[in-house]
């Protein structure tokens, strides 16, 4: 097949994608899909090695939460952060020294990554970062604290129920308020994300000791789980608040999400055993992929796509509808482009061996890729582009820290994200429509 007939399948392909899997569809398939890999297999490595210029880098769309993420929120956590910090003296001095040396470690770690520069993503995620913050500054407190005879069991107590009372009234006083079911999704589901976050950090699987003196660092990170549940609570409150900000047209968008919801689970089941189907009756183990991009790509896909299954399940299970309605168009764009990462290696691409070119190539198209996606305009759309984000991200981030040595696997991650971004617009189309 020449590469031009390939193109064609493959664009004709994606027109098909989704086409009837709202109706009826097959039943789930057992087992694997057969791809020729295991984990005891030999990984031929190249030897060519990629510079730090030969990806790039790609810039981060405007968030497409629906508002202003509040300043506050952020200058909260970062003056808790140092407040709790200044509490512990640089040198602290302690009648056990290997306690006061790691607490003292600790404290200087903690204040370098407070003073480091925040992700350059959405404000979202500079709100996460500070959370990380404040909790890692908890944690050094707490066992200063439980170091110098300070017994904190009882208040941490107290503090942890009201955390999680809040954080439970707070949930369930959810009704997904907004202009549209689509804005809804867009301003709850990190709402969603945060109580999410608070329910898990408050819960005491990390109790506080008995003799907080004996163990002073369990003592730090009980309190940090329950720093870090707190942090998130205020988050999720601000967010919501910010949401319907002067916004009078607001209306509850409950049985939509929860319908969506529903439909989307369903149509994401049957999508991936209708992929599932096709790679069963025509699977790639016919001829030897080892040591290929196309190995890691197929690898790649394949893993990707059942977990963004298992996201959708676990969203629904637990009552995230505007979560859930996201998880499923990922996992639909995540099943297509391992739809089309297949048909891709059938028709016989990505066989070459890596060179310095061929990763500069691919990383301009999923530049490309994603970039066209971003620059259609749609918020639904760019909030589903961002795995394709971060996986460009994360191979930047390889490179840099020194893993250009890694071709195959470099090249494979960019040829995914290019084939994730244009599995987007087609994705978000559909869940718009159920959301309708």
């Amino acid at each position: 097949m020449t590469r031009e007939s390939g193109s064609r399948r493959r664009a004709a392909s994606r027109r098909r994608f989704l086409a009837g899997v709202a109706g009826t569809g097959a039943a789930a398939l057992a087992g694997c899909s057969g791809l020729p890999f295991t984990d005891g297999e030999e990984r031929r490595d190249s030897p060519v090695s990629i510079p730090p210029d030969a990806v790039g880098s790609i810039n981060w769309p405007a968030s497409p939460f629906p508002t202003a993420v509040p300043a506050s929120l952020a200058a909260a956590h970062e003056a808790r952060t140092r407040s709790l910090l200044d509490d512990v003296p640089a040198e602290p001095e302690l009648p056990n020294a290997a306690v006061a040396t790691e607490i003292e470690t600790n404290r200087e770690r903690a204040r370098e990554r407070a003073n480091a520069d925040l992700p350059d993503e959405w404000s979202v995620d500079e709100l996460d970062a500070w959370r990380r913050r404040r909790e890692d500054a908890a944690a050094v407190r707490g066992a200063y604290r439980a170091a110098t005879g300070g017994d904190d069991g009882a208040d941490l107590a107290a503090r942890r129920r009201t955390v999680r009372d809040d954080g439970a009234t707070l949930a369930a006083d959810v009704e997904y308020r907004a202009e549209s079911a689509a804005a809804a999704v867009l301003a709850y589901e990190p709402v969603e994300s945060l109580l999410a976050e608070c329910a898990r950090s408050v819960r005491p699987q990390v109790t506080y000791p008995a003799d907080p003196v004996a163990e002073p660092f369990r003592a730090g990170e009980a309190v940090a789980r329950v720093e870090r549940a707190e942090a998130a609570a205020a988050d999720a409150e601000g967010l919501r608040e910010a949401s319907l900000d002067g916004r009078d047209e607001a209306s509850p968008r409950w049985a939509s999400l929860v319908a969506a919801a529903e439909v989307l689970r369903g149509s994401v089941s049957r999508t991936r055993a209708s992929v599932r189907e096709r790679l069963v009756a025509d699977p790639l183990d016919d001829e030897d992929l080892s040591g290929t991009v196309a190995q890691e790509l197929a690898a790649t896909s394949e893993t990707r796509a059942e977990s963004a299954v298992e996201d959708v399940e676990r969203a629904v299970d637990a009552g995230d509808h505007a979560t859930a309605v996201i998880e499923a168009g990922t996992a639909l764009a995540e099943i297509d482009a391992y739809r089309a990462a297949a048909d891709e290696i059938r028709d016989g691409e990505h066989r070459e061996t890596p060179t310095e070119a061929s990763v500069r190539s691919a990383a301009e198209r999923a530049r490309s890729a994603v970039g066209e996606v971003v620059d259609a305009g749609d918020p639904l759309a760019t909030r589903l582009v961002r795995p394709g984000l971060q996986v460009f991200g994360y191979v930047v981030n390889r490179v840099e820290e020194g893993y250009g040595s890694a071709p195959r696997r470099i090249q494979a991650s960019l040829a995914y994200a290019a084939l994730y971004a244009n599995a987007v617009p087609a994705a978000a189309e559909f869940v718009r429509e159920r959301l309708s």
